[in-house]
């Protein structure tokens, strides 16, 4: 198992940001890390809590999760989104060679992984889901209704760009997943 921060315990404040880099493989990404008293994570894993599918489309991989029995850890992503945002805003021009653009704006270039009660996470339909039994299935076997805990890896946010257009991307990975 990938050692992550239980859901109940994260706390943004310990989330610091990177500038922007090119990795190895050609995506222009800021990268975060997780640093308080006891620990220092290159990247940001969280466990998250037993949550409900709602469906996964394996046409573009998303797993879509209900987050509504799980206020807390909801409103933590969409801290941790505000407090990105805010970073990107008062240094934009580091960040994002931008020069007096408005809040608003930079909040327009995310596209977000919660929208409302609903948690999305991209997801290849062969990835190993682990069940009760020990045995494994897939995430493409996943049926609405199914209950599953996971560790969600941000690590960082990228810059994907479109016809000249910005936007930016919470770069995300699910390492493992448990079927309840």
């Amino acid at each position: 198992m990938i050692l992550s921060i239980p859901y109940q315990v994260f706390d943004v404040s310990n989330i610091h940001l990177t500038n922007f880099i090119q990795d190895k493989y050609g995506k222009t990404i800021a990268k975060l890390s997780y640093k308080d008293k006891l620990i220092d994570f290159h990247d940001v894993s969280i466990l998250s809590p037993p949550l409900r599918v709602i469906d996964y489309n394996p046409d573009n991989s998303r797993l879509r999760l209900d987050l509504s029995e799980f206020i807390n850890f909801q409103i933590k992503i969409n801290t941790l989104y505000e407090y990105l945002i805010n970073t990107l805003f008062i240094h934009q021009s580091n960040f994002l060679n931008y020069q007096n653009v408005a809040q608003e704006q930079i909040r327009r270039l995310f596209y977000f992984i919660v929208d409302g009660s609903v948690l999305s996470l991209y997801i290849y339909p062969t990835a190993f889901v682990m069940k009760p039994s020990n045995m494994y299935s897939r995430v493409s076997d996943l049926k609405s209704g199914d209950t599953i805990r996971c560790i969600i890896r941000l690590q960082g946010i990228s810059q994907v760009t479109n016809r000249a257009d910005l936007r930016l991307r919470l770069h995300h990975s699910v390492p493992s997943i448990w079927h309840l």
